[in-house]
């Protein structure tokens, strides 16, 4: 995807440079607290839950369902100007209904996009070195 060169890459910080890491791996992790094992996404340095700072990094299947989605007819970046429209898309992952990441949806024409549709992650790469996890149709 050469022309995706010119959108922002991610930065990744303390907090979520495993799951970055993980996605150039082609692995989509998340991170569990270690004290009362509920999921937390976004990373965090504390659970919400529990307040500990323990956690560990867990490989999830990648599979889920289409939670939310629309379509943008207007471009927020200039990089996007010849994308529209395109979709973004709220996936749930099937390991925990509290797990529901923002992304876009591959390999389909937006008019298909159904609630509950079930996907799978694939990771797409950015630019050199770079992946980011998408979804697509089971």
């Amino acid at each position: 995807m050469a022309d995706a060169i010119n959108f922002p890459r991610p930065v990744p910080n303390i907090d979520d440079e495993e799951f970055w890491n993980g996605c150039n791996r082609d692995e989509l992790l998340m991170q569990r607290c270690t004290a009362c094992q509920r999921f937390r996404w976004l990373p965090k340095p504390m659970c919400p839950h529990c307040n500990t700072l323990e956690h560990e990094w867990v490989k999830m299947s990648g599979r889920g369902k289409v939670f939310s989605w629309t379509i943008i007819v207007h471009p927020v970046h200039p990089a996007a100007n010849e994308k529209v429209p395109y979709n973004v898309a709220q996936v749930q992952l099937d390991e925990d209904a509290d797990l529901i990441m923002v992304t876009s949806l591959i390999d389909i024409d937006n008019d298909a996009i159904r609630m509950d549709m079930p996907v799978e992650v694939v990771f797409i790469e950015h630019e050199p070195g770079v992946k980011i996890p998408k979804f697509r149709p089971v």
